[in-house]
């Protein structure tokens, strides 16, 4: 091998670093800035995905442009001449097919740009487009290295067929959550009361379950099959905001309709000054029973979602009971009147 086929040998291999190098530390920043200035989300995980492969593809690229001065100099590169090429094209794909799987993982992150809400990276969706995408990659690898598709996804259909009929309860979780997603009536984030009583946030739709963490911290694991043919209360689905009430009762003696005025205006200091609460809401009272010791009464508020009506609950209690005190509102224990008959007759 001539000399000046060395020195551009080792310039190409440096110069693709180097070259690569100042790309990455030069015109990505500038992407970067520029991606800031857009509304589209995508684009800055589009930028960062081709960042770390920038380097080692020009790398590749200098291994394509020397691998003619290979050929002619060098025994080892001229008797695997075709190997060589098809492991630099094979690598050239997988690069593509890593970098694209993770830009359609990520773009499915972003749900919607007008709530902006968010399906895990980990979701069923995200990992099914991967795994379309990486198959694909896998093809395109394989008819590079000459190998025919026809006859071997011939086989993998026959194949798959006796997988199936194995793995049926995993499919039907699989194709369950498919179906939860497709629905739109459990949506990643949205607070559910499940048919035996749980309560929690939906934290992720799996291919094999749906995971939820209650408010305890607590994470409830149900299949999907399970999920899909339960009745499930969604809190969020129709709208956020949660309209519930205080129950309490007053003594018999009391003015209701002082009662009403003052809880209703209690309530809405509690929902204009308190975190959650709706402060155009309008409270109102509903007396509903004569009760063993009271004429019971609720009080309905609205708040934000339906973990702020704790807080709003809380808040209230207090502020009613320190107002009832102040105008004079009973708030009676509960009591029994026990009416004992004498005995008249003569002994």
């Amino acid at each position: 091998m001539k000399q000046e086929h060395i020195i551009e040998i080792i310039a190409a291999l440096v110069g693709s670093i180097v070259i690569g190098w100042l790309v990455k530390k030069l015109i990505f920043p500038f992407l970067y800035k520029l991606t800031t200035r857009t509304k589209w989300k995508s684009d800055d995980l589009i930028v960062e995905s081709v960042r770390k492969w920038v380097i080692f593809w020009f790398f590749l690229g200098a291994c394509l442009y020397i691998f003619p001065i290979g050929i002619e100099y060098l025994p080892f590169v001229k008797r695997n001449e075709n190997i060589l090429r098809h492991v630099i094209g094979g690598i050239y794909i997988f690069t593509l097919t890593w970098v694209a799987a993770r830009i359609l993982g990520g773009m499915l992150q972003i749900r919607s740009q007008r709530d902006g809400s968010e399906i895990p990276s980990t979701s069923i969706l995200a990992n099914i487009a991967k795994v379309v995408v990486y198959c694909v990659g896998l093809i395109l690898i394989l008819q590079n290295f000459g190998v025919a598709i026809g006859p071997l996804l011939t086989a993998l259909g026959v194949g798959g067929l006796a997988v199936a009929l194995a793995l049926q309860p995993t499919l039907s979780n699989l194709f369950s959550g498919l179906q939860i997603i497709a629905s739109g009536k459990v949506n990643i984030g949205d607070f559910v009361q499940l048919e035996g009583g749980q309560k929690g946030f939906v934290k992720d739709i799996t291919w094999r379950n749906t995971t939820i963490e209650t408010g305890q911290n607590n994470v409830i694991i149900v299949p999907n099959s399970k999920m899909a043919d339960s009745i499930v209360e969604n809190f969020f689905l129709a709208d956020r905001k949660l309209l519930f009430n205080v129950p309490l009762g007053v003594a018999y003696d009391s003015d209701l309709e002082k009662v009403e005025r003052v809880s209703i205006e209690v309530a809405r200091l509690v929902l204009a000054n308190h975190t959650g609460g709706i402060k155009d809401f309008e409270p109102f009272v509903r007396f509903y029973q004569f009760g063993p010791s009271s004429i019971d009464l609720k009080v309905f508020l609205q708040v934000q979602e339906y973990a702020d009506q704790f807080l709003i609950t809380s808040e209230f209690i207090k502020a009613l009971r320190k107002r009832f005190t102040t105008e004079g509102i009973e708030i009676p224990f509960p009591i029994r009147t026990i009416i004992q008959k004498q005995d008249t007759g003569i002994m």
